[in-house]
């Protein structure tokens, strides 16, 4: 019998905080890719209220310059399959958008419930930045805030949790409901076709301190939203995040006015305001019956992105693609076996131009040497059958290398590793892809690729302008996108909803009762538990401010040669000439982290502009008062190096992020700033703007290869705004 399948699109939405109360929509098309027709690349914001419309650089911020937030916009799309247990396959095939007016099995669509819940379990989590190893053979990480006792403690859930429970609204509705401390809880029923309040949930948000102490009182002390939900004129969804707040608490677990910041990702007495939570909906007919969307969503709301057109060389896509592809079966004609197979063609366009788009676009958030930029520039815009012969898989590092001869040239990516790993390669998907082209084995004109229907593509794209690779611990997710626990099982039944979806636990709320937590563990990694509210977003820093400010340039770690000490013999040692491949030491080169989510050095429009349309020297992107790294430090007990080289392009001090990180700019291409005197001849340059920072007091930024035992310079004058 003929069955209609029902998902919610994207699967995984990304929301991102701000300090405004107003906001874009997130980008739907692929950070740095070239768009049919548009000289502007993928990865823009969208303008509120319309279809696609990118939004310009004097819609990054408010009338007061506070940074807009970035909101995630959900569809239901409608899949018309041969019955309800047919065989899935990837992509599905055509399908079209449901809005209200819509027909479905022939009855017309006169209204969506959706349904949002959002939390933020970070402060009652384990310790995170080590990955996946530490849950291994039945092991658990060391708690963050052990001081409140066990995980599951009632005590410890209410106070550690920051839980707002679920809200619901019409999609006919079009007004804002928040996820607060004052909202009334509710949910979408689909017994009922209606929407139920839920007075009895048990809200958690951070406890109010004393008033009497400095900075305890006052709007914006204390966390007492993560965010809001809005729909469009077409019923679609819009999901709010939080405002980039930090909020420390006491013993008692109440507001205080600070609290140590002793780490990068892991603080105890901290919240933040970042939070993911499961999406649903309900269709109502006009007939009066309802049905409930099969195919659930996800939304995560984290850090902003301060350079939306330039993509991650390895994204969350490519590991969630690469995940999918090995465990859970998505294409075998890639993946069988326990093998990538030799005779697959690679899809150019979808599988192997992304990662060359990304190597090239590199170069305008941190500084590549002239030699490395020229050789990226080559693959830009490279088509199939451009190759001409060149090696590219000599320069690619293979999957799960520690290090490389001491002897070769640096390979590809330049960047830092995942947790445990020294430096960062491509996914064994993006390795094998590369290599089937390297090989002359990829597809041509009369060989169509899948096409993904409009709700698939945002599915892909939506991923694949956030973080992967590197999940130390990450940006939107981490390594739990590799647990194939955290996916619902089934999907290739019709009626499953599709791959991609998370495995959510459904919560009662009917009987929730107040003062008794409904959160409680959730999902743990490499364990068959359900996923709750909270559980995405809770491996990541606490708060989110300090990762982000740490993470400029490093050593790798683990270095492949251990410890580099800041003696004279262990320093001439690790930088000697050797002649011998296997000569292993400390490497004292430093790497970027994630530039493409995390600027290191830029190059601003207004250089552009004092430099008469010139690009000059780049700046590093976070460089206001505190930056500055060549101030004496505290040695370091053990004599491991600590040289101003390794702090630069950050603050010094942990706090000062959590004031200033709205003022860091975003990095767009020219195309999209205004106002723009005359119309730019290069129109591929991507510059920094609307940064708040009104002094350059960091470091010079040169170029690589810098080392952990380079001397630092001051910062070229700062121009004046044109």
């Amino acid at each position: 019998m003929a069955y209609t399948g029902l998902r919610i699109h994207p699967a995984i939405g990304i929301a991102r905080v701000g300090s405004s109360e107003e906001y874009y929509l997130g980008p739907e098309s692929m950070a740095g890719m070239r768009q049919p027709g548009q000289d502007t690349t993928g990865g823009l914001p969208i303008r509120p209220g319309t279809e696609r419309d990118t939004i310009l650089s004097t819609e990054l911020r408010d009338s007061c310059g506070r940074l807009k937030r970035q909101a995630a916009r959900f569809r239901i799309d409608q899949y018309a399959f041969d019955s309800a247990d047919g065989a899935e396959t990837w992509p599905a095939g055509p399908a079209s958008e449901v809005q209200p007016g819509s027909v479905v099995d022939g009855k017309v669509v006169a209204d969506i419930i959706w349904t949002v819940h959002l939390a933020n379990k970070k402060a009652n989590s384990w310790q995170g930045g080590n990955g996946v190893q530490p849950f291994v053979d039945g092991q658990l990480p060391a708690l963050r805030n052990p001081d409140f006792g066990a995980l599951d403690n009632a005590s410890r859930l209410s106070k550690l949790v920051i839980d707002a429970g679920p809200r619901a609204l019409l999609g006919s509705a079009q007004h804002a409901i928040q996820f607060d401390a004052g909202t009334t809880p509710c949910y979408g029923d689909a017994a009922s076709a209606a929407i139920c309040a839920a007075p009895n949930y048990p809200l958690s948000f951070p406890l109010p301190g004393d008033a009497a102490l400095p900075g305890s009182a006052g709007p914006g002390s204390v966390i007492r939203s993560l965010g809001a939900l809005s729909t469009e004129s077409t019923g679609r969804l819009v999901v709010l995040g939080g405002y980039g707040k930090a909020c420390a608490f006491d013993a008692l677990g109440k507001h205080v006015p600070s609290a140590a910041l002793d780490g990068d990702v892991n603080n105890n007495n901290w919240f933040d305001d970042v939070s993911d939570g499961p999406v649903s909906a309900i269709l109502l007919f006009a007939d009066g019956s309802a049905r409930e969307v099969e195919g659930g969503a996800w939304v995560i709301a984290t850090d902003p992105a301060y350079a939306p057109q330039t993509p991650n060389v390895v994204t969350l896509w490519d590991e969630l693609y690469c995940t999918w592809l090995e465990q859970l079966a998505l294409r075998p004609t890639v993946y069988a076996d326990q093998r990538y197979q030799s005779s697959y063609r690679t899809d150019f366009d979808a599988e192997v131009l992304p990662v060359l788009r990304a190597a090239a676009l590199q170069k305008w958030t941190t500084f590549l040497p002239s030699r490395a930029i020229k050789g990226h520039d080559l693959f830009a815009d490279m088509k199939a059958d451009q190759r001409n012969g060149f090696k590219i898989m000599n320069f690619l590092r293979p999957p799960g290398q520690d290090h490389e001869p001491a002897t070769a040239a640096p390979m590809m990516p330049l960047s830092l590793g995942d947790a445990n790993q020294s430096l960062l390669s491509l996914t064994p998907a993006q390795y094998f892809f590369m290599g089937q082209w390297a090989h002359d084995l990829y597809a041509t004109g009369g060989e169509p690729a899948p096409v993904l229907a409009a709700g698939e593509a945002l599915d892909k794209s939506v991923l694949f302008n956030c973080l992967g690779g590197r999940f130390s611990p990450g940006i939107e997710m981490s390594f739990i996108v590799r647990d194939t626990n955290l996916y619902q099982r089934g999907w290739q039944r019709h009626d499953s909803g599709g791959p991609f979806r998370i495995n959510r636990q459904r919560l009662n709320y009917r009987d929730a009762v107040a003062q008794q937590p409904l959160l409680g563990i959730g999902y743990t990694p490499l364990r068959d538990t359900p996923v709750q509210p909270g559980d995405l977003s809770k491996f990541m820093a606490l708060p989110w401010h300090t990762d982000y400010n740490s993470c400029a340039t490093h050593m790798p770690a683990p270095n492949p040669g251990g410890v580099l000490y800041d003696t004279e013999q262990a320093i001439a040692e690790a930088t000697a000439v050797v002649t011998d491949p296997d000569t292993i030491r400390p490497n004292t080169l430093l790497y970027s982290s994630w530039p493409a989510q995390r600027p290191v050095a830029v190059y601003t429009y207004d250089d552009l502009v004092a430099n008469g349309g010139r690009l000059s020297a780049p700046r590093f992107s976070v460089r206001g008062p505190g930056t500055r790294a060549d101030v004496p430090r505290v040695p370091d007990p053990q004599n491991k190096i600590d040289r101003p080289a390794l702090h630069v392009g950050r603050y010094q001090q942990r706090a000062q992020f959590l004031q200033d990180w709205d003022k860091i700019g975003v990095v767009v291409q020219i195309t999209a700033i205004s106002p723009m005197p005359t119309p730019p001849e290069n129109k591929d340059l991507y510059l920094e703007v609307a940064s708040l920072f009104t002094s350059d007091d960091s470091n010079l930024a040169e170029s690589w290869r810098n080392t952990a035992i380079d001397a630092v310079y001051p910062p070229p004058g700062s121009p004046s705004k044109p």
